[in-house]
């Protein structure tokens, strides 16, 4: 049976980008004669807006350039016509976007659908100016946002489509990627339908799973609004390398009808106390590591609110104060991962859910390269730790020329310190190496011997090496990242789920004039990025009084 091939443009013809691109599409015949009814096709096309010949003839590949409404009779002979005409005629370069034993589909590298293929975060604004660069024409916003909506719907499908997708989208994961966790929690059962409405998806990644075991024992959660007409949210589980870098562990997309679990995240303090001065101040108490800063901190804030002291004294200082927690935080004080979501999210989170899922993968594949990269660099180097820890080592060891070690215990091989830089003067430290312990806190935070235990470890002719975490380690880095992930087939060879998935229309978002606003879930750690826009406004009001009080 002759295959039929129908040659259209992309989406991006609604912005006259370009005269020459074409998407290229094989289509199964039905059962039928051997031959093409020449009626069907020029009605197909019709409805494509394309045009057509009433008498469509095979091309020659060798002097003809491809146009709309050409039949080949096999697919090879098509992918011939696509690159001889790329080369011949387009002088554009091209990309398969999806290939199958009954569909092959290309793009041209400078169309709107191949930027937002290769870039989720191209937005209108990118279309109006290329617009206006290739053609010299301003098109309306109205007209950019249409074709670009178009566009992601061309490529990524619409919400409703991409979750019915879903199911078998992450089950494809799973199969070419084994131990690939996914769970479900339905928001409830269509009996009519027969088919579950979408509440709750987890997914975590096989070679995150893996990597896990060699990062910090500490996993900081945060998350993010999905910048959909839907109110989905998405909860992000991340750990720390050795090298200061987050990888996601474990994602959540979910609905929620109210934000409990972001405030369970977050301290109550900044919504209680509206002073600005105080809320530093709790964040200078909170991140502080010795002891009798936090001390004097506390005694400032009482100074100035007995109330706001009262409130942070009422609270188990182990679960919001670096300098009691123990060192379990490894000098991580914040779950705000604002590098990590921007990182893997970014552009993604106006998408389909499926997309997302697509792009947070193909992105922390790329991540787990780059690092992989990295540490084999830092091998070759000869490099006991990563770049991170050795230059907070490096850096503390410079500091450690100027102190002074008085020795103690031999047992607990024990010293004094007192440093001769700072701001308040010479100070004195306590060390013990046997419980690996600076009263700085430091050590105890970040796993790394501190410019106190460093210098004692010297004065006990002790390796100050050997005191350094092992998640430090260049090996253990390299087996973060040690771990590949596998290529997701096309759809063809995907294995059918056991269920059927809808969205739930009910949890639409109310649109309100003007564009939407992109934010994540705040919390208690984005006070500094918020202080700047709140000084400015009370100094704005100020203004406004000395103005009013200036008028005769």
């Amino acid at each position: 049976m002759m295959q039929q091939l129908a040659a259209s443009r992309s989406s991006s013809c609604l912005l006259h980008m370009m005269q020459q691109q074409c998407c290229c599409i094989i289509i199964p015949p039905e059962d039928g004669p051997d031959h093409v009814d020449i009626n069907v096709m020029a009605e197909t096309f019709a409805q494509r807006g394309a045009e057509t010949s009433s008498e469509p003839a095979l091309p020659d590949m060798n002097t003809q350039p491809l146009d709309k409404g050409m039949l080949f009779k096999t697919k090879e002979e098509l992918m011939e016509a696509v690159q001889d005409h790329s080369i011949r005629h387009a002088r554009r370069e091209y990309y398969v976007t999806e290939s199958s034993k009954t569909k092959w589909k290309v793009l041209c590298k400078h169309s709107t659908e191949g930027h937002v293929k290769c870039n989720p975060s191209y937005g209108i604004k990118h279309v109006i100016q290329n617009v206006k660069d290739q053609t010299g024409y301003d098109v309306p916003y109205q007209k950019a946002w249409y074709s670009l909506k178009m566009a992601r719907q061309i490529v990524y499908g619409t919400w409703e489509s991409s979750v019915q997708k879903l199911p078998a989208y992450l089950g494809a994961i799973q199969k070419y990627n084994p131990g690939t966790i996914v769970e479900w929690k339905h928001k409830g059962f269509q009996a009519s339908t027969g088919k579950y409405v979408m509440g709750y998806v987890f997914w975590a990644f096989k070679p995150c799973i893996d990597g896990f075991q060699f990062c910090r024992n500490v996993i900081s959660v945060d998350g993010t609004h999905l910048y959909t007409k839907y109110k989905y949210k998405l909860l992000i589980a991340a750990a720390m390398d050795g090298n200061q870098q987050f990888v996601k562990v474990r994602t959540l997309c979910h609905h929620m009808e109210c934000t409990g679990i972001a405030y369970a995240m977050c301290s109550n303090f900044n919504s209680t106390i509206k002073n600005v001065v105080l809320k530093d101040l709790c964040w200078q108490a909170g991140s502080e590591y010795q002891s009798r800063k936090f001390n004097r901190i506390m005694d400032e804030i009482k100074k100035q609110d007995v109330k706001a002291f009262a409130y942070l004294d009422a609270i188990n200082k182990e679960k919001w104060t670096a300098s009691h927690d123990g060192g379990w935080r490894c000098g991580i004080l914040t779950t705000n991962m604002s590098e990590c979501i921007n990182g893997v999210l970014k552009g993604a989170r106006r998408l389909p859910v499926s997309a997302l899922v697509e792009i947070t993968l193909e992105r922390i594949v790329h991540y787990f390269h780059v690092r992989a990269i990295k540490g084999q660099k830092m091998l070759q180097n000869n490099q006991l730790w990563t770049d991170f820890a050795c230059k907070m080592f490096i850096s503390w060891q410079q500091k450690a020329v100027e102190h002074t070690v008085t020795k103690y215990s031999h047992a607990q091989q024990s010293a004094s310190v007192v440093t001769r830089r700072g701001r308040h003067g010479m100070n004195t430290h306590v060390v013990k190496i046997a419980n690996r312990e600076c009263s700085c806190g430091k050590w105890n935070q970040f796993g790394i011997p501190c410019s106190h235990a460093q210098k004692v470890c010297g004065a006990y002719n002790i390796s100050v090496t050997s005191m350094v975490k092992d998640y430090y380690d260049v090996m253990a880095y390299n087996n973060t990242y040690s771990k590949h992930f596998e290529p997701v087939q096309s759809e063809d060879y995907w294995d059918d789920p056991n269920f059927q998935l809808v969205h739930d229309p009910t949890i639409r978002t109310v649109t309100r004039p003007g564009r939407n606003q992109t934010t994540r879930i705040h919390n208690e750690m984005d006070w500094r990025q918020t202080r700047a826009r709140q000084e400015a406004q009370a100094q704005q009001q100020q203004g406004d009084s000395s103005v009013q009080e200036n008028v005769p």
